[in-house]
């Protein structure tokens, strides 16, 4: 094999690129619903839909958190910070728990979440008196030792508990049923020693005075002493929660703030978007937990608030809800949405990922009847940066220039059709695919006429297909290499349909097509029937042929060209057990495949249901890798969508929950050596990972020597990237030096040359 090299290039270690390596995650979670927080000394934490992050204080730092950086589990659902144990406890949505000390140790207790019991385990609020954690579960109170890291106790007496606190010897119990009370010293796992204290239902127990304030359901503000309960103030607005701070007691409310200078006297000052408070040192000094405003701090005097409208929140998405991912060029386009029989009514996103910044549509200017909702796929004019189209499933089309609305297409102005005649808010557009000629299909579901396409000149062309007619749930259409269209019905009779136009829009006599949803394959040479309950994507592979998603495990169509034949067959990969039996399983065939996307490498991820995510070799036989929400940090296993990075094969996973990206090893193949560079380089001596050459050319030879000329390492690239885990062939460490990579195409007729520098 010929090297041509070509030492032009820059000394790589000058060049600084914002890369991830290889193998590595990362989260991108809505930082813009901030609805709790919690103080320490040196930090405020922030929890926004299910995400973590804290402010330093002292350094204006912001850290996220996350399973990539050590939690034990996704989707926090409330967290409260102990002062006295220097300690912040959180909750998750399924009961697990983690507990995170102020020197940054994370202990999981997951007793609760693995208890395998036939009742609601929700933790609805966390409280602490002394050592102990309170937790006030939907079944009653469960209570953790914060020096032994442990369950010590739980009383489980099947009743809703909104909030715990230990007063006067007594712990008393707030639930659905009103106020229990219980001794201390007594048996509390035995319910009869639980008496019925007051009827009230109050959703927040704080000590104050001396004594215990507690705020009802319906905001009123009620003291408990040796005399009994009596109420001292209602508020005519919602209160979330109160917080003893300093000599006073504050009751928040999203539109106003009470502060008692005791338990006859109070103060009312309005406000707006706070949703939780916390604090630990004075009244001037209260951190707010402000909705899309992230976190802001207050200070309460007797002339009125001051909010220092700080905005403290991470970079991310504008909500976790990525329904359909897609990437144009190194721009990730997300909508969040939805539908299946019917709508989802999710307000409409419209959201951007580039240069490591996100970006969005402001939908709130947009006059529909309703509000923008339901958007179902997104997609970017190939011959036009910034020229963006939007399906929503019930409004319409929706047309957008460099972020700015230019048109919605209704029925009244275009041939998009509408279910019930006159009807503006059944317009159901659910997949759109532009053509090697610049021209806009979509599914236009629930009308006889259901397939349009917006030409390039602006004009609309009806496809009166009889095969489609009527049918709901056009998930998606996409355009083969071939120039079929191949369109993914997912509803009642699911199925494939192909139709290809010949070139002539206009005209439908020389069109071809063909709508199936039971297809023959091969078993054995056996031939045998396969027919979906639901077909839910399509995704074409490097080599021309089509993988299908179904509800029964992908399906692949490797003869494309017979499409129209009735000798058109499918083909279902079959993986060895490897077992000495000579058996072999069907791919993934009890999975349902919502989402197919292929790499650089021809590699195909496939986005389950309910079981995370597949990365499957070219040919389906072999399974790479298996991701999960248990043992990764994805976020979620219920798979929405699937867009991978062209340029730097980050594959971005949306979730029901939010969206994880993993940087996989796999990226397109260049048409030239003119980019090629390593990162991370310098490789310094902390770093453990792997090295990565990218740019590269598709399946390139790589070899890396020393600077003397000795081969160090040879291997085939993915796609256009290939890692080296900077070990010789012994598997020793390389020395401190200057290792030169050459880099050349199956037939040796180009080649260049880059350097790492590796300092041990």
């Amino acid at each position: 094999m010929r090297y041509i090299s070509i030492i032009t290039l820059l000394f790589i270690a000058t060049i600084i690129r914002a890369e991830i390596p290889v193998g590595s995650w990362r989260t991108h979670l809505m930082y813009s619903s901030v609805t709790q927080v919690a103080e320490s000394a040196d930090k405020v934490y922030g929890l926004s839909d299910g995400a973590l992050y804290s402010y330093d204080k002292e350094d204006n730092s912001i850290e996220q958190y996350s399973k990539i950086n050590g939690l034990s589990d996704n989707k926090i659902s409330l967290i409260s910070y102990s002062p006295e144990n220097k300690m912040l406890v959180i909750g998750y949505d399924n009961s697990n728990i983690d507990l995170l000390t102020d020197e940054g140790k994370i202990i999981n207790i997951p007793d609760i979440k693995n208890l395998t019991v036939g009742y609601d385990k929700t933790i609805n609020r966390i409280e602490f008196s002394g050592k102990k954690a309170y937790l006030s579960m939907a079944y009653g109170v469960s209570i953790i030792n914060l020096t032994k890291y442990e369950i010590s106790d739980s009383y489980t007496y099947r009743i809703n508990t909104f909030s715990t606190a230990i007063y006067d010897g007594k712990i008393f119990a707030a639930t659905d049923r009103g106020i229990y009370a219980a001794q201390t010293n007594t048996n509390l796992i035995d319910f009869s020693n639980w008496s019925s204290y007051n009827a009230l239902v109050v959703k927040d127990f704080e000590l104050y005075g001396g004594k215990l304030a507690a705020l009802t359901k319906s905001s009123e503000v009620f003291i408990i002493d040796g005399s009994g309960i009596n109420k001292i103030y209602t508020s005519s607005t919602n209160l979330t929660n109160l917080l003893s701070v300093g000599t006073n007691l504050v009751a928040f409310g999203e539109t106003q703030i009470t502060v008692f200078k005791d338990f006859n006297n109070q103060i009312t000052f309005p406000t707006t978007n706070l949703y939780f408070a916390s604090g630990i040192s004075s009244i001037q000094s209260i951190w707010i937990a402000s909705g899309q405003n992230g976190i802001n701090k207050m200070n309460i005097s007797d002339s009125g608030l001051n909010t220092e409208a700080l905005n403290i929140k991470p970079e991310g998405p504008l909500a976790n809800s990525p329904y359909r991912m897609r990437f144009s060029g190194s721009k990730l386009m997300v909508v969040g949405g939805g539908a299946w029989d019917d709508r989802f009514k999710m307000k409409g996103m419209i959201m951007f990922y580039e240069n490591e910044k996100w970006t969005y549509i402001n939908i709130d200017t947009i006059e529909v009847p309703l509000g923008v909702r339901d958007l179902v796929d997104i997609i970017e004019d190939p011959k036009e940066t910034g020229h963006i189209y939007v399906a929503s499933y019930g409004e319409g089309l929706y047309e957008f220039r460099n972020n700015k609305l230019v048109k919605r297409h209704t029925f009244d102005n275009s041939a998009l059709e509408t279910i019930y005649p006159g009807h503006p808010n059944y317009i159901r557009i659910d997949a759109l695919c532009f053509d090697k000629d610049g021209n806009l299909f979509m599914g236009n579901g629930g009308i006889s006429n259901t397939l349009k396409c917006l030409t390039k000149d602006n004009q609309w062309i009806t496809f009166t297909y009889s095969d489609i007619a009527n049918k709901h749930g056009l998930l998606q259409i996409i355009q083969s290499k071939k120039g079929v269209y191949w369109l993914v019905n997912g509803r009642v009779n699911s199925g494939i349909f192909a139709f290809n136009t010949n070139g002539t829009l206009n005209t439908q006599v020389d069109d071809k097509f063909i709508y199936r949803s039971e297809f023959i394959y091969l078993d054995n040479l056996e031939e045998k029937s396969f027919k979906a309950n639901n077909y839910y994507c399509i995704a074409e592979d490097k080599n021309g042929a089509m993988w299908v998603g179904t509800s029964a495990g992908p399906i692949v169509f490797n003869n494309t060209s017979k499409v129209f034949e009735t000798t058109f067959t499918c083909s279902r990969v079959k993986v060895p057990r490897n077992d000495g039996t000579n058996l072999a399983d069907y791919l993934l065939e009890n999975e349902k495949i919502k989402a197919i996307a292929v790499d650089g490498a021809n590699r195909k991820w496939i986005g389950t249901e309910a079981s995370g995510v597949y990365l499957v070799s070219e040919n389906g036989q072999q399974t790479i890798q298996h991701f999960t929400s248990e043992n990764s940090p994805l976020i979620s296993n219920k798979i929405l969508s699937i867009a991978i990075n062209p340029n730097t094969g980050e594959v971005f996973f949306g979730t029901d929950k939010g969206i994880t990206a993993y940087r996989s090893e796999a990226i397109e193949g260049k048409k030239s050596f003119s980019d090629v560079y390593a990162f991370p380089n310098p490789v310094r001596p902390e770093y453990n990972g792997l090295i990565t050459i990218t740019g590269l050319k598709y399946e390139s030879t790589v070899r890396i020597t020393d600077i003397s000329g000795n081969s160090i390492f040879e291997g085939t690239s993915k796609g256009g990237q290939i890692t080296w885990n900077g070990r010789n062939r012994s598997g020793e460490k390389v020395a401190t030096g200057v290792y030169l990579v050459y880099a050349a195409t199956s037939d040796g007729l180009e080649g260049i040359v880059s350097k790492i520098l590796i300092v041990k």
